[in-house]
């Protein structure tokens, strides 16, 4: 209802107008009614086109604020997803990161393994090599079983018995006997020289082991296995378990020697009397071949040696396990 007064102002002042303004001008009576109830019309129309106006700039103010918040609201909301999406891409991003981390990681221990195996494949195929070569030059009447994991490798029963046939040592003490004192004792029968072989062990049922091998093989001529316990005593000034000594005390003139025993059996340095105790038992010249030179103990036993020793030559050999010769003055 009050939305209509300005309405009827508005026609009513100017239908008002109109007829005072020809009632001054003189008009007619029917003209001046005439002209006021058109002026009267025109004031309401255009009351309803100021009350039309009036309405649709409230509703188009309405609508710009409704829009305004809508922008606003969906500007937050795009800012929030944004945000959201940044965190996303920087988690995405990272994981990424992550998994190309680990496929370059996986992919170097692929071939890092790769290698190792090809290593490992090469270095069989080495050895196998080096025990066919072994067979060619001894040859023995029945087969000989490839050396196991605590035996003397191939490769350095290849050298040993290439040695016995160059050189033709008299006398070869094997510290720890088995295969390779069957494999010097038929290098020796195979060169046809009067040489012998002693292969120590210090447990009795390696020895008589030892000793069936070699009956089988036909090569009890050129070898002695002896049972030699171990024992507490001193070497060198030095307080150690080793084989006992009264068992090796007859051996003199030794040419080589071989060092494959004993067993650590959680002693340090198990095999360092060898040669404080055989040093003044070798004919000069002779030679001592130190296995398992792969180990920290056997390195030090070298060191101490030829600390020891002076004047003594050294050689390596990468062999599988490693082993160092050494030549006396």
């Amino acid at each position: 209802m009050r939305a209509r007064i300005p309405l009827v102002v508005i026609a009513l002042g100017l239908g008002v107008g109109v007829a005072v303004l020809g009632v001054v001008a003189g008009w007619s009576i029917p003209v001046v009614a005439v002209a006021a109830l058109l002026a009267l019309a025109l004031g309401a129309v255009l009351g309803q086109m100021l009350s039309w106006v009036r309405v649709t700039t409230g509703r188009l103010a309405r609508l710009e604020h409704y829009v305004n918040h809508r922008l606003e609201a969906l500007k937050n909301d795009t800012s929030r997803r944004d945000d959201a999406m940044g965190k996303n891409i920087v988690e995405i991003r990272g994981k990424v990161n992550d998994l190309k981390g680990d496929m370059r990681r996986q992919s170097t221990e692929r071939r890092e393994a790769r290698i190792h195996l090809q290593q490992k494949l090469d270095d069989q195929v080495a050895l196998l090599e080096s025990f066919l070569q072994l067979q060619r030059l001894v040859s023995m009447p029945l087969p000989m079983p490839r050396p196991g994991t605590w035996a003397a490798s191939e490769d350095l029963l290849l050298w040993l018995a290439g040695y016995v046939l160059e050189h033709r040592p008299r006398l070869v003490v094997d510290l720890g006997s088995g295969q390779s004192s069957v494999w010097m004792a038929g290098a020796m029968r195979q060169a046809g020289y009067d040489g012998r072989v002693v292969g120590v062990d210090h447990e009795e049922q390696y020895a008589r082991a030892t000793e069936d091998l070699a009956r089988r093989q036909g090569v009890t001529d050129w070898l002695t296995v002896v049972h030699a316990p171990l024992v507490e005593e001193t070497v060198g000034g030095r307080a150690v378990t080793w084989y006992d000594q009264s068992v090796l005390g007859s051996l003199t003139g030794i040419d080589l020697l071989c060092v494959d025993g004993p067993p650590a059996q959680g002693v340090e340095q198990a095999r360092w009397p060898a040669l404080p105790f055989f040093r003044d038992r070798m004919a000069p010249g002779g030679r001592i071949v130190l296995d398992d030179m792969i180990r920290v103990d056997e390195q030090q036993i070298a060191q101490d040696w030829l600390a020891r020793f002076p004047g003594m030559q050294s050689q390596s050999h990468d062999f599988e396990k490693g082993a160092l010769v050494l030549t006396l003055p």
